[in-house]
């Protein structure tokens, strides 16, 4: 005779609660239920919720109806010719909580469950440029969706189903996000619109999703001006007397980044393998991009012979990208980079809200949670690996093609390279009409003079 039971495993609160189903002869299938409780909440004797609160006497209600769900289930498996194991167990929870609506396809439409099947069926996909196949950047953002929403999940105390999703907790999953996580405003918009292309995901699968859902992920962020290095500044940070061995390490990679326009990761790979002679007479630094797995080649010509400069003297010698950021923010403040900016920061406050500052090893002088600030700040304080990229293409824009440039970046859209760097329309306008009246010029002083008889 089967027999169906209860239990819980680790001491974690929350704790997930399994149901065991023993159809003898050694036969034991565990699953979760779907369900949680404090570990100190159960009765490992009655292998049940503790009756001593509302909320407990509601989860054994809960349990005790799956319980004749499955009994009842069993009892017509030899008519259905069904065969019971831990996939049989599985399909009956999720068809007692209405978790699936298709015994074939057997889709969950929990959050979770439609993530992990978005990223399990990634490689037959098709991606924006119609192709089969997700991006290594487009499953990684996935995983951290699961990650984030199973944090928030865990704060909330409650598993989500697609059709929970509707502006009312948008508006708490976004303050949670901001407030709690302390990301900034445009992240935390985006991990939204991630959040909406899975609920998107189950409509095409038929599962029910809510009336709202259209409704979410309009909001935009204000927009921050992109903070970079300009060639004054570059300027004060080459001819800075920097004496710490480290700092000085950081400088040669800070430059390198500069004028490669790299990742952090990317270019703190940087070796002389990267190197490579005679592409068309000429020299080249050739990086295969961890982010897309596309080659960038970047010429080592013109204004970015320092390369060579650089490495004449000794590529530097590699460090975290941890230690990077932290060790160029000390490099811009020796070298005077303390323009004021008006800008948001991911910061360490005390409960109080105010900033806990750091020493020059990067330690915070107290404890703290990391929160999102605005407010005005040095810039050499804003300074970060993304900077190297950022100041690379602002500091070519307008005197190279944005083609060539988003070919050295890896940037494939313009529309996303021109919000890169700050950039508008408006300016990408100017600029075609400035190389127009370019043309014209050159084109009036080679323009040969008619003789006069």
């Amino acid at each position: 005779m089967p027999t169906i039971t209860f239990l819980i495993k680790g001491d974690s609160n929350p704790t997930s609660i399994y149901v065991r189903l023993s159809t003898g002869r050694g036969k034991d299938f565990v699953k979760k239920t779907g369900l949680n409780i404090n570990p100190n909440q159960w009765s490992s004797k009655k292998k049940e919720p503790k009756q001593t609160t509302p909320d407990n006497k509601n989860l054994s209600v809960q349990l005790n109806k799956l319980r004749v769900f499955i009994e009842n289930s069993l009892n017509s498996v030899d008519e259905k010719g069904e065969v019971i194991n831990s996939d049989w167990l599985q399909t009956k929870i999720d068809l007692h909580f209405k978790r699936i609506t298709d015994t074939e396809t057997r889709q969950s439409d929990l959050i979770q469950d439609l993530i992990d099947y978005i990223i399990e069926s990634a490689p037959a996909r098709r991606n924006g440029k119609g192709k089969l196949g997700l991006s290594v950047s487009r499953v990684k953002a996935y995983h951290t969706l699961k990650n984030i929403f199973k944090a928030y999940e865990k704060k909330r105390r409650k598993y989500y189903k697609a059709k929970d999703i509707d502006t009312s907790f948008e508006k708490d999953f976004l303050s949670w996000l901001i407030k709690e996580k302390g990301y900034k405003d445009s992240y935390a918009l985006k991990i939204i619109d991630n959040l909406k292309a899975v609920c998107n995901e189950a409509q095409t699968l038929g599962i029910e999703t809510h009336p709202q859902l259209a409704k979410i992920g309009k909001g935009t962020p204000d927009k921050e001006t992109p903070v970079y290095l300009n060639f004054f500044d570059l300027q004060k940070i080459r001819t800075c007397m920097i004496k710490n061995k480290s700092l000085d390490n950081a400088r040669k990679w800070l430059l390198l980044g500069c004028l490669t326009g790299q990742r952090g990761g990317d270019l703190l790979g940087i070796t002389e393998d990267n190197f490579v002679h005679n592409i068309n007479g000429r020299e080249y630094v050739e990086i295969k991009q961890q982010k897309t797995g596309k080659i960038a080649r970047i010429p080592i010509v013109g204004e970015l012979q320092e390369i060579n400069t650089i490495r004449n003297n000794g590529l530097p010698y590699k460090i975290s990208v941890q230690k990077f950021d932290q060790y160029i923010k000390q490099v811009c403040k020796l070298a005077g980079i303390n323009e004021l900016i008006e800008h948001s920061k991911v910061c360490m406050v005390d409960d109080k809200g105010y900033i806990i500052e750091q020493d020059d090893n990067g330690s915070y002088t107290s404890k703290g949670v990391k929160r999102t600030v605005k407010g005005v700040f040095e810039k050499w304080q804003l300074i970060g690996s993304h900077t190297c990229r950022r100041s690379f293409a602002t500091n070519l824009y307008g005197k190279l093609e944005t083609v060539f440039i988003m070919k050295m970046t890896g940037h494939t859209k313009e529309s996303t390279f021109l919000a890169y760097i700050g950039k508008t329309e408006m300016d990408y306008l100017t600029q075609i009409a400035n190389k127009l009246e370019e043309l014209e010029e050159l084109e009036q002083v080679n323009k040969p003079m008619l003789a006069n008889y």
